[in-house]
């Protein structure tokens, strides 16, 4: 069974991303996350709520939320 599949796993995982990063990368691990879920040039209302969640679990200020997602839709937007 990963951690994924475990009943607490998702908190066990996010719990272990903030014991691996300063807290002055949590916004970084965002952008990274927003980058991997607007690659596709779209973002399904799953990852918007997973996003959603990272958002709330790393405590990135939802401003900053809104440009990191804005900057990350920039760069995959297509013609």
């Amino acid at each position: 069974m990963t951690l994924m599949q475990e009943e607490d796993g998702l908190d066990r995982l996010f719990d272990s991303v903030r014991r691996a990063l300063p807290e002055r990368l949590w916004e970084t691990a965002y952008a990274l996350a927003c980058d991997v879920a607007a690659a596709d040039g779209r973002i399904s209302s799953a990852e918007a709520r997973m996003l959603e969640e990272i958002r709330h679990e790393l405590q990135v200020d939802r401003l900053h939320a809104a440009a990191i997602e804005r900057g990350a839709r920039a760069r995959y937007q297509r013609a």
